[in-house]
Order: C-alpha cells, then structure tokens, then sequence
C-alpha cells in the first residue's frame, strides 16, 4: 500500500485524526450509531472516518458540531512548539483546557457523591 504524500512521516506528523474523533466520541458517551444517525450518514461510512488519519475539512467541521467539540483547537495543540499563534488563540486555547479539566473534576465529584450517599 503506497502512502499519500501527506501521509509520509515528516518531522511534525500529524495526529491520526479518526482516533481523534473516536476519543472524542467514547469520552462523551456517543455510540458510534448515534453519531451517524447525527451525521445522517451510514455505520460503515462513520467506521471508515475512524480509520482515516486524516479527514476533509467539512467532515471534521461536522463532526465538532455533532458531537459539540473544537476539534480545530484541539488540533492546535499538536504543532510543533516553535509555531506561535496570536495570543487570543492561545488565551482561549487555555481557557478552553481548563473549562474541560473543570468539567471532569465535576463529573469526577458526582460519581465520589453517588458512591458515598452524598445527594447534592
């Protein structure tokens, strides 16, 4: 199988981008269906996106707004550190971090309550 020039290894490869989305998906407990039925696309066609180290634009868009996540954020973390971006992207960027850390934390303390007894 000959690779896509965009798929050869390069100083700063890319992430896979289908693994990307598929995390995504677990982390938010969406079935793999589910997703597809947002998309209004078919099952195979959503478990063929997994597989693709990389997806078209519209796609990604699509599916951020499927599953309500900045996947173009997220993909700003994976340049290489020497690449400076303005600071309002990075503020936000961090902002965003946090807000996600904070939305586990509390998750997290919900499941410790529902173990212990503790009704909020």
């Amino acid at each position: 199988m000959s690779l896509r020039k965009y798929q050869e290894k390069t100083a700063s490869p890319h992430p896979h981008i289908g693994a990307m989305v598929r995390k995504v998906m677990i982390n938010k407990a969406v079935s793999q269906a589910e997703l597809a039925r947002r998309l209004q696309i078919s099952s195979s066609s959503m478990a063929q996106y997994f597989r693709n180290s990389s997806l078209q634009f519209g796609i990604l868009w699509n599916l951020g707004i499927a599953l309500e996540h900045d996947f173009l954020t997220e993909l700003s973390n994976y340049y290489p550190v020497n690449i400076s971006f303005n600071e309002k992207s990075k503020l936000v960027s961090e902002l965003r971090e946090k807000t996600e850390k904070i939305n586990d934390l509390e998750k997290e303390i919900k499941i410790y309550k529902a173990a212990l007894g503790i009704k909020d």
